[in-house]
């Protein structure tokens, strides 16, 4: 590792399950063991950290750095280690109880000695363990890892249940005008000619959906007849349901589809589109519609669904819930092991159900590298409606929740103007959903992008350490007229918020932290009240009349800064 490299992750915003910081000053046991005691062992040891890092996905761990940013230099601070002062020893017996290799390296700075541990993956389907307990990390802590998890790593050794051949499935069980479908999809997105004159038959097997053996679980979910599929793949089911209040437990109206998928989708959106609305949008000389159900985002989350659900061991059918504010569909089987909400745009290949994918990939439904989830992020954001997610997801099941209502009509005239002018990054849909946390308040920002947003004048900085917070720049508000928003957002700067505190004592002459708290609407922290009294303090203006930090006490304005 460089030490460019190391001021990278130094930056980076959070630990995650593949990097873990330790400042570290003393030793660390490396097997967790203590041989005196028999049955007594330390998770938080090299082989513990080595066991949860290795069982999602592999990573670092850091010696001799502090685990929090140093919110002054934007990064975490270097204090020194000596946890593993005999590395070739610890390499060897971590190598007998993980039955893997781990990379140790040393690298000396000029604030003390930073130790780099490289841990590898898990095998396949092999889960490591810590004295037979499973471990993976919770936050700081190292705990037994839960069911859901152990099972996804387990199964990974499992065979692709849409490329088995299922048994008891016969051609009759086949929908020709199903196969008809798939045929002309495959033939519109090859453009390949010599395709038109081939049979049903031997086009299933150019796509490998019917092999020597047999008709395989990929061909039946994609073309199998409804009564085939009840009796063949019973889970093979789609609930649509509509509620009127998205938050009733009961629906209004539910409908059950079990239909070859090329022909089920179909009926999904018109289930659907049958409940659209739409806010009228004006682009030009022209007025155009931003629908409610955007018929790619549904289409292209269902899909989703279908495509990487678990199918094998489940009895749970595909849920496609419906209501005014949002869509929300659910689906059997967590995240792919590898896959989680932070890194779900970057990861490419992997598939639950491979045969499955490649098919849907040649016929053009998807995009081999993905699902699509990029659109819908892209869609649902530049229609003003806020950005999806993935709250409620678990091991057992990937439920996305879809935003459906128009929120911010002027947000979607404003990403219009900044990409039309060519303002964003190359991965525009990154920069769509770090511009609607900002739009929301939220505070877990990119910094490339702040970087980039602030360089084309897209967003501008306010305060400054803990109290940092980033806005749409003033041109926004200008874009759309409300000045007096941008205003409200930007709300004082620091020497405003001191006037406003100036004219508070001028008017009453003393006042505690709650008369304070209440004068700044509660938009300001008692630290950072804290810090514009002291600076008030320091040029005269005010005093602390009573004992130190005494809930007792004011804060006066002094005699000799009446006329200030």
């Amino acid at each position: 590792m460089t030490r460019e490299e190391l001021e990278k992750l130094l930056a980076a915003d959070k630990e995650t399950e593949h990097l873990e910081f330790k400042e570290m000053s003393g030793q660390i046991s490396i097997l967790g063991k203590d041989e005196s005691k028999k049955g007594n062992t330390q998770k938080k040891s090299l082989f513990g950290y080595c066991v949860a890092i290795g069982n999602e996905g592999g990573g670092k761990i850091i010696f001799g750095v502090k685990d929090k940013i140093n919110q002054k230099t934007g990064k975490r601070d270097i204090v020194g280690t000596d946890a593993l002062p005999n590395m070739q020893k610890a390499k060897e017996r971590i190598y007998e109880v993980l039955g893997r290799r781990i990379d140790i390296e040393n690298m000396q700075t000029e604030d003390g000695l930073v130790q780099i541990v490289t841990v590898p993956t898990h095998p396949i389907g092999e889960p490591f363990d810590f004295y037979g307990l499973y471990l993976m990390r919770n936050g700081e802590k190292l705990e037994k890892m839960d069911t859901g998890t152990l099972a996804k790593i387990i199964n990974e050794g499992s065979p692709d249940f849409s490329s088995l051949e299922n048994e008891k499935a016969a051609w009759d069980d086949l929908d020709s005008k199903a196969v008809e479908i798939l045929k002309q999809k495959w033939i519109e997105k090859s453009k390949n000619s010599d395709l038109v004159d081939c049979d049903h038959r031997e086009i299933l097997e150019k796509l490998r959906l019917v092999t020597g053996k047999g008709i395989t679980n990929a061909c039946l979910l994609l073309v199998g007849k409804e009564d085939s599929l009840a009796r063949l793949i019973p889970n093979s089911e789609i609930f649509l349901e509509w509620r009127l209040n998205g938050k009733k437990a009961e629906y209004d109206l539910r409908k059950i589809l079990r239909k070859p998928y090329l022909i089920a989708d179909e009926e999904v959106w018109n289930f659907v589109d049958s409940r659209n609305t739409r806010v009228p949008f004006k682009q030009g000389f022209f007025e155009l519609d931003i629908w409610s159900y955007d018929k790619q985002t549904i289409r292209e989350a269902v899909l989703n669904a279908f495509a990487h659900r678990e199918y094998c061991n489940r009895t749970e059918p595909i849920y496609v819930r419906v209501s005014p504010n949002k869509v929300i569909v659910k689906s059997a089987g967590g995240f792919v092991s590898g896959v989680t909400v932070e890194n779900i745009f970057d990861v490419e290949g992997k598939w639950r159900n491979y045969l499955l994918m490649d098919v849907l990939g040649k016929i053009g439904l998807v995009e081999r590298a993905g699902f699509g989830l990029d659109r819908i992020y892209k869609t649902t954001i530049a229609q003003g409606k806020g950005a999806p997610n993935f709250d409620g997801t678990t091991n057992e099941y990937v439920i996305l929740n879809i935003p459906t209502k128009v929120r911010d009509i002027n947000f979607v005239y404003f990403l219009q103007k900044i990409e039309k002018e060519k303002q964003l990054g190359i991965d525009a849909t990154k920069d769509f959903v770090e511009l609607e946390k900002i739009r929301e308040g939220e505070k877990n920002y990119d910094k490339k992008r702040l970087k980039l947003f602030m360089d084309n004048g897209i967003v501008e900085k306010i305060g400054q350490g803990k109290g940092t917070k980033y806005v749409l720049a003033k041109k926004f508000y200008d874009f759309i007229d409300n000045q007096s928003e941008y205003t409200r957002k930007k709300w004082l700067s620091k020497e405003q918020q001191k006037e406003v505190l100036m004219n508070f004592f001028r008017q009453h002459k003393k006042g505690r932290m709650t008369d304070f708290s209440k004068l700044f609407e509660n938009k300001l922290n008692n630290n950072q009240i804290f810090t514009l009294l002291s600076e008030l303090r320091s040029d005269d203006f005010v005093y602390f009349d009573g004992k130190q930090r005494s809930s007792k006490g004011f804060w006066r304005q002094k005699r000799e800064a009446v006329n200030k």
